[in-house]
């Protein structure tokens, strides 16, 4: 049996470590890499990626990946979820978006496009959530520039850098 390709995009070494082990357990060829800049070209069947890394974020990641290796089934980790970077790396191409933490076996199971065994709890979104998804929304609009953003939300730079450090 041929082993399955999979390289592991994470700034936090003790995380990408153990999620390598794992997969190297489950008969994974495991590649490592912690930003943009330490992926090799080479073609890759599976990728874990983190949505905030050092030097670069998630989505870009997710773009090279699909430019070296269109075929490649990407997820996306993160700590902070939002749904509008969900809606965007999905249209960018990964195939499923996970909260941290996410254990191996729901990590594979959104790789080859399993059904999950849990159905997603509905809970109320608050309005702070919501405040800071709409945030996050025309933050990507405008590219990540803070004084873009600040003057479409009718908000002062300081006011938003405030509002962005609350919630990381």
């Amino acid at each position: 049996m041929r082993s399955r390709g999979i390289i592991i995009i994470e700034d936090d070494q003790r995380l990408r470590t153990s999620l390598a082990l794992e997969f190297k357990d489950k008969g994974y060829e495991v590649y490592e890499a912690d930003s943009i800049k330490s992926i090799a070209d080479m073609s890759y069947e599976y990728a874990i990626v983190d949505m905030r890394l050092k030097g670069g974020g998630g989505l870009e990641v997710v773009q090279h990946l699909k430019r070296i290796s269109p075929q490649c089934r990407i997820v996306i980790l993160t700590g902070y979820g939002s749904i509008s970077t969900a809606v965007e790396a999905i249209k960018l191409g990964a195939v499923n978006y996970l909260t941290k933490p996410a254990d191996v076996e729901k990590i594979e199971k959104a790789l080859l496009g399993e059904a999950m065994d849990e159905a997603p709890q509905e809970q109320p979104i608050t309005l702070s959530q919501q405040e800071h998804e709409y945030i996050e929304y025309i933050l990507a609009k405008n590219d990540g520039n803070i004084t873009k953003t600040a003057k479409a939300l009718g908000l002062h730079r300081q006011s938003l850098q405030r509002k962005l450090k609350k919630r990381p």
